[in-house]
């Protein structure tokens, strides 16, 4: 696990589908992408989440020259509600 800074914008809670859903801007100097299970477990420990399962990654897009990247994350409540809701 290499070193990047994550930071949360638009945070929204969603209460009717059980999660919370943000835009995620990753700043990953020197690499040229962070791999979503590093992001997973940073943002589990960020948010206090009990199981890095409930986290899903995706839509992430590097920008051009690398070291920024931008992508969407959801934190279910349960992975009872994240399998009801997820395909």
């Amino acid at each position: 696990m290499s070193d990047f800074t994550i930071r949360t914008r638009k945070f929204k809670q969603n209460p009717l589908l059980g999660r919370k859903q943000f835009v995620l801007d990753i700043i990953h100097p020197g690499m040229a992408n962070v791999s979503k299970k590093d992001l997973a477990t940073k943002l589990a420990s960020m948010y206090k989440v009990h199981d890095s399962q409930c986290i899903q990654l995706f839509g992430f897009k590097t920008a051009f020259g690398g070291g920024r990247s931008t992508g969407f994350g959801l934190i279910y409540e349960s992975l009872d509600k994240m399998k009801k809701f997820e395909p």
